[in-house]
């Protein structure tokens, strides 16, 4: 049993140096460079077990109310903005709500309508009812200026944002941004026949 014990152990490490490695020179190099001012050594993995806190609601008239966390800080703000069908307790999310508390900026992660903690069904949820989660968030939640991180289809909800908000969107990070994916389906669909909305 030992020696399975140092096998796994030998398997698993090339692994966790190469996330390592990853995360050093992805969210860490783009933040950091954009916040000016280099980071404390980040640890290696998330723990397995973190303590519980709060979830909070944005209440939205005639729209579902979001779950959400905030992290209080200086400016500018970042805000988290998931892929599909994933929720703000991600690794990614908790990884960079981790590298904000290091740094004492602020940062806000939540889940989209339908999703995790937030209210609605996923049936009837289309990419244009997650756009507008993501500028209730920046417009009721966010104070000040705010980096957009993206990941998957969060790449093209936060293009849309920067658009729609520019006054309030200084940067933009994509994380496997997938912000032509969408067009991509779309464009391959029958053109009768076809219920399928980009937007609603």
């Amino acid at each position: 049993m030992a020696g399975l014990g140092k096998a796994v152990v030998a398997a698993w490490e090339p692994y966790r140096r190469w996330g390592w490695a990853a995360v050093s020179f992805g969210v860490h190099r783009g933040l950091g460079a954009l916040l000016a001012r280099k980071p404390e050594r980040a640890p290696r993995w998330l723990p397995a077990c973190r303590q519980k806190s709060s979830v909070s609601f944005l209440s939205r008239p005639d729209l579902p109310n979001l779950a959400y966390k905030r992290l209080k800080g200086k400016s500018p703000g970042i805000i988290f903005i998931p892929g599909y069908i994933s929720n703000m307790n991600g690794t990614k999310a908790l990884a960079i709500e981790e590298f904000c508390k290091s740094l004492g900026h602020a940062y806000i992660r939540f889940d989209y309508s339908g999703i995790g903690n937030s209210d609605g069904n996923l049936e009837e949820c289309t990419v244009g009812k997650w756009r507008k989660d993501v500028l209730s968030v920046i417009d009721e939640l966010a104070v000040g200026p705010q980096i957009l991180v993206g990941s998957s289809l969060g790449g093209w909800l936060m293009l849309h944002a920067a658009i729609a908000r520019p006054q309030k969107v200084v940067a933009l990070i994509g994380i496997a941004a997938a912000v032509d994916s969408l067009v991509t389906q779309f464009n391959q669909l029958p053109i009768e026949g076809s219920e399928f909305h980009l937007w609603d």
